[in-house]
């Protein structure tokens, strides 16, 4: 049966009767069968009893073939009314006395079956063994009428289905009594929630009618609309804030529905483009902004997007050209999210009007190229500036040599053939031009690579780090009082000439200012942090680092020339070369107990390199 679209009352009732009819029924059922497969069973017992009783009886006629003995023994089944008809048979089957005497032969079985009792239509009937002595001498047959027993069984059916009118007669009346009491707060609960559906008003509460299930339901159902009237505030407000904010916003944001339908519009849009909000809902996107020669391609990309989930604006920034209500193009920069909503897919634009950009960007242009023709002139004028450093390098190379070789000479002649002529103060003195003029020279020599250093271009490759410093760490194991201790150095990759400079100032200024130890103790290493950094560490004179500024400038020297000769410019040189690489020097030190100088050249290629670390 059916119930969708009744009342909670007539399903209650629909159950209810349903119920009490089904186990009416199946009540009744049952005991309708039990009491037919009784009766049955009782009757084949009864029936079967009294036909032993007979039979035990007749055992004397049929030995001494007394067929009056045997008529008297049937005579007693007058007091057993359902006994239709009897009859004794002698063993050869041939019928030797009936009951009752009224009725034809014929009527009695002319052929005997298995002894039992079998049920034929309304009748019971059976055979019976006559035995004496173990062995059989006839047969009894019984024929029992069982109309009687359906007569009772009819009686029962009509009781039953008395019972089952008056029962569900009863439950008809007390279910529409009792389901009151259950479908009446639900049909409030219901009715409550239709109103709420109707109006949209969710300050609205259901009434609790008790502590059981419905009233725990009841509860939720207030508590479910307390905060969905909480959450509809919240997303008014969020709403009226978000609203606020998209018309505050410095871009002009449009909203469009699947079918290219603009349904929000805030006030930069009306700004940008002229049209007022109440213009713009409801129009074409394509008839109010986009120009007429992008039409077909906006509604090719809307196709595509329905087709492939892709689009070429879709979370992308784009330059385009957009439509002002009055004719005018001008670029915009465009950026479009998708929005889903259940089923539904919008599309929300975020434009930017850049007509000032591009103003500033083509200026920009102008000014670059000024600019660059301003630094080629600039490079042209530095150019012939290195030329007129180049000039003068030579000359100084050329000029200052010359009066100073020329002087050398001299006092060499001198010292050659008047030495005899001199006292010990003349010979300290030309002992003195003589170093003095080396020391200018040398001073030329550090001056012309220092600037060369400057000018020169670095023609970068794969150094071997290791190679470098073997080489030079072998000119200096001839001198016993050196330990120099070398560990893995890793590969770099820069100017395998001025990085052996590095190389050979550093190590060489570690074994001099080390050269008043008994023990010169120098290793040689690295170490990787962020670049690799390199170092020479030494147990030499070390530095004051109070003083440690002055340590890389040119001619600045943190020793006394009679402790140590030197120029003050091998540093300084070092310091160019690592710079010019990219890198950078450092040193740490204490006085009179060694220095230690780091350097790095920069990340340029350098994990390309193979690592010996």
């Amino acid at each position: 049966m059916a119930l969708n679209g009744s009342s909670i009352q007539q399903k209650l009732m629909h159950v209810i009767l349903l119920t009490c009819t089904a186990v009416l029924l199946l009540t009744c059922s049952a005991l309708f069968i039990n009491e037919f497969i009784t009766s049955r069973r009782t009757s084949i017992r009864e029936l079967s009893i009294l036909g032993e009783i007979i039979a035990a009886n007749s055992t004397a006629a049929l030995t001494f073939d007394d067929s009056e003995a045997a008529r008297e023994i049937l005579l007693a089944l007058k007091a057993e009314p359902q006994i239709n008809m009897a009859g004794i048979y002698t063993k050869e089957g041939n019928l030797f006395s009936h009951y009752p005497l009224d009725i034809s032969e014929d009527a009695l079985p002319a052929a005997l079956s298995e002894d039992g009792f079998r049920f034929d239509e309304s009748h019971l009937h059976g055979f019976v063994s006559i035995d004496h002595e173990g062995k059989r001498i006839g047969t009894l047959y019984l024929l029992s009428d069982m109309s009687f027993m359906y007569e009772r069984f009819r009686l029962y059916g009509g009781i039953t289905l008395l019972v089952i009118v008056v029962a569900l007669l009863l439950a008809f009346l007390l279910s529409r009594n009792l389901q009151r009491q259950i479908s009446a707060p639900i049909l409030a609960l219901a009715g409550t929630a239709k109103a709420i559906s109707d109006k949209q008003d969710y300050s609205v509460r259901a009434q609790k009618y008790d502590d059981d299930e419905i009233g725990l339901l009841t509860e939720a159902f207030n508590h479910m609309l307390m905060r969905i009237e909480e959450q509809t505030h919240a997303l008014s407000e969020s709403s009226a804030k978000l609203h606020a904010v998209v018309n505050s916003a410095m871009s002009a944001v449009i909203v469009m529905n699947a079918k290219g339908i603009i349904t929000d519009w805030n006030k930069r849009a009306e700004e940008m483009f002229g049209w007022m909000r109440s213009e713009a809902i409801g129009k074409e996107l394509a008839s109010t902004i986009i120009p007429e020669n992008f039409r077909i391609a906006h509604s090719k990309g809307l196709e595509h997007f329905f087709r492939t989930g892709q689009g070429p604006a879709i979370d992308k920034l784009l330059e385009l050209t957009a439509l002002r209500k009055e004719g005018s193009e001008f670029p915009i920069e465009l950026s479009i999210s998708v929005l889903k909503t259940g089923a539904e897919i919008s599309f929300c634009g975020f434009i930017t009007d850049v007509t000032e950009r591009k103003r500033a960007e083509t200026e920009i242009k102008l000014f670059n190229q000024k600019l660059s023709d301003m630094v080629a002139e600039r490079t042209h004028e530095l150019e012939v500036v290195n030329q007129e450093l180049e000039s003068f390098s030579y000359s100084v190379s050329h000029d200052l040599r010359a009066p100073l070789r020329s002087v050398h000479g001299y006092m060499n002649i001198l010292v050659e053939e008047y030495e005899s002529l001199f006292d010990d103060e003349a010979k300290r003195i030309i002992n003195i031009i003589l170093k003095n003029g080396e020391k200018m020279g040398q001073l030329i020599d550090d001056l012309l690579a220092f600037s060369r250093m400057g000018r020169k271009a670095l023609t970068k490759s794969s150094v071997s780090m290791d190679h470098i410093v073997q080489t030079i760490v072998e000119e200096h194991q001839n001198q016993d009082s050196l330990s120099i201790t070398v560990l893995p150095l890793p590969s770099a990759y820069g100017d395998h000439g001025t990085i052996q400079q590095i190389w050979v100032n550093l190590i060489s200024n570690a074994i001099k200012y080390s050269q008043h130890k008994e023990k010169i103790v120098i290793e040689i290493g690295s170490m990787k942090s962020d670049d690799v950094v390199y170092y020479v560490k030494d147990n030499g004179a070390g530095f004051d680092m109070d003083y440690y500024d002055k340590l890389f400038g040119v001619f600045q020297r943190l020793h006394s020339e009679v402790d140590f000769e030197g120029t003050g410019v091998g540093l300084a040189i070092v310091n160019r070369i690592v710079t010019k690489h990219g890198g950078k020097i450092w040193a740490d030190a204490k006085v009179n107990e060694g220095a230690t100088f780091f350097f790095s050249l920069g990340k340029d290629r350098l994990d390309e390199l193979p690592s010996s670390m």
